[in-house]
């Protein structure tokens, strides 16, 4: 079982769905591992539970103490899972219900990849790769979707998930390759003789005359 979804509270773990690889099948699975320590030897139980979901390579984010959310995924090797489902923990038991839609873009309904990443907080970073019109071929264009905790106020709550772009898909650029600006100096750009030393016996009046710092050896600024 492979690209199963899990989540974790206190001491105990729970897999949801997976890909079995032998079979190609992704059944609604739903495993409680519960792992007690005590002195010696960890002891760990498995338990088999009804009501899972089939999913895999599903994305989670956690939007309340108890209560976390599932995006994204696949429920066939060419058919991704549009739907969303509220995830909720307490004691023992896990409860897992279908929760609204998000009005997807007709990008990422028509996209058959998307991969993404759990960004802390109810919001997730999705990406789907770019169309065929793009100059470099591995462009991708990302999103941000915010998921709403059931327990928010009503105006929050009213929009349980709301999907943003920076930018139109068809204006935006290519995430590209970060360049980094790095200033140096050569070592043997200065000379020893060139650099100007504070002397105090030297130290003159300034509010009369100043004093004057020579930049560089090559410093042609006439200081008169």
């Amino acid at each position: 079982l492979s690209f199963h979804v899990s989540i974790a509270r206190n001491d105990t773990i729970y897999i949801l769905g997976g890909h079995s690889l032998e079979n190609n099948i992704r059944p609604p699975n739903l495993y409680r591992l519960k792992i007690d320590l005590p002195l010696g030897s960890p002891a760990v139980s498995c338990t088999v539970l009804p009501g899972g979901i089939s999913v895999s390579s599903a994305l989670v984010t956690q939007t309340g103490d108890k209560e976390f959310v599932i995006v994204g995924g696949y429920q066939c090797d060419n058919q991704k899972r549009l739907v969303c489902n509220t995830v909720t923990l307490e004691d023992n038991n896990i409860k897992i219900i279908e929760r609204e839609t998000p009005d997807w873009t007709p990008d990422i309904k028509h996209c058959k990849i998307w991969f993404g990443s759990d960004m802390s907080n109810g919001s997730i970073l999705l990406g789907i790769p770019g169309d065929n019109r793009q100059l470099i071929s591995d462009a991708n264009y990302f999103y941000i979707l915010r998921c709403r905790g059931e327990k928010e106020d009503e105006e929050e709550a009213a929009q349980i998930c709301s999907q943003t772009s920076t930018e139109d898909p068809g204006d935006s650029t290519p995430f590209e390759d970060s360049e980094e600006f790095c200033f140096s100096a050569e070592a043997n750009r200065f000379d020893d003789d060139d650099i100007d030393t504070y002397n105090e016996d030297d130290e003159e009046d300034e509010s009369e005359t100043g004093y004057w710092i020579t930049c560089s050896a090559n410093c042609d600024i006439d200081i008169n």
